[in-house]
């Protein structure tokens, strides 16, 4: 059990060594054909997307195995006067898997994304390993990106080279018992009620464990620290009441317009664990940052 600990703690803290490098740039493409461009029958291969409601547009990542479901109360808090574009990731939940990184595969698609369907300054919202892929698209295309509200989640996770490597393998290469038995000890007390989490655990389970070895592995050897001060939007971290919140805070420091909430008690899945508070802290940030006229 002890390599699953790790695990949990990675997939909520952030801190420690640092991990060994900086995220790669896209090398330029031509904007009428490359991996950026913007046409409008352009369709993600690294997420699938479930677009509710009407409104300024929203765009919700969840973190590692999650399903977008685990936005569904938040979803249904903001779509009266939002957009919401609720995305799984390729791999995850009974998702067919994609062969390339998953996380930098996001922000690319993303950015194709937004672009093609034609979205202002979308509000991004992501937890966990969605939340390390919301820091990574809005310091890498800055002119894109409305408001982020990151949720328990940092721009560089724990660990080592070596340790990543290990935990990469163990998950890819885990029977299906253990596989099943991962899974589940790794949402285990991530919400004061577990029986909250049941639903997304059970769906997580069928998350594909080559990509889950492969996200832990890139997010432990991608730092992101270094495009945060590029970040123009307003961020606002909604941060569990744990032992890791110190580490973001210090991790949160480039960032010139930021806040950051700890919600009281609130264990990983902030917003499913406290969704009064977590709402609270939501609706008064965008109410400081509406839309642009």
């Amino acid at each position: 059990m002890r390599v699953v600990g790790l695990v949990l703690l990675l997939t909520i803290a952030c801190g420690g060594t640092p991990p060994r490098e900086r995220a790669p740039e896209p090398a330029p493409a031509d904007p009428a054909r490359g991996p950026f461009a913007d046409r409008k029958d352009f369709e993600p291969t690294a997420f699938g997307v479930l677009v509710v409601g009407t409104g300024r547009p929203i765009i919700f990542i969840p973190g590692l195995g999650s399903p977008g479901e685990v936005w569904n109360e938040t979803v249904e808090h903001l779509a009266n006067d939002h957009e919401c574009h609720v995305i799984t990731l390729s791999g995850f939940a009974g998702r067919p898997p994609i062969e390339e990184p998953l996380s930098s595969a996001v922000r690319r698609d993303l950015t194709r994304y937004i672009r093609s369907r034609g979205l202002d300054h979308p509000i991004l919202v992501g937890h966990s390993m969605g939340g390390f892929i919301a820091l990574w698209l809005a310091g890498s295309f800055p002119e894109n990106i409305g408001p982020v509200i990151i949720v328990d989640a940092g721009p560089a996770l724990s660990g080592d080279l070596e340790e990543a490597k290990g935990l990469r393998d163990r998950w890819a290469k885990a029977s299906d018992q253990e596989f099943a038995a991962q899974a589940k000890y790794m949402y285990a007390g991530m919400a004061t009620d577990p029986k909250r989490l049941e639903e997304i655990s059970t769906l997580a389970a069928k998350s594909d464990r080559q990509t889950i070895g492969d996200a832990i592995f890139e997010m432990m050897s991608t730092d992101l620290t270094d495009l945060l001060e590029d970040i123009r939007a307003p961020v606002l971290f909604v941060l569990a009441d744990g032992v890791f919140q110190t580490r973001i805070k210090k991790q949160a420091e480039p960032i010139r317009d930021k806040e950051i909430v700890v919600v009281p008690r609130a264990r990983h899945f902030v917003m499913i664990d406290d969704p009064k508070r977590f709402f609270a802290a939501v609706d008064a940030f965008l109410e400081e940052h509406p839309a642009e006229p």
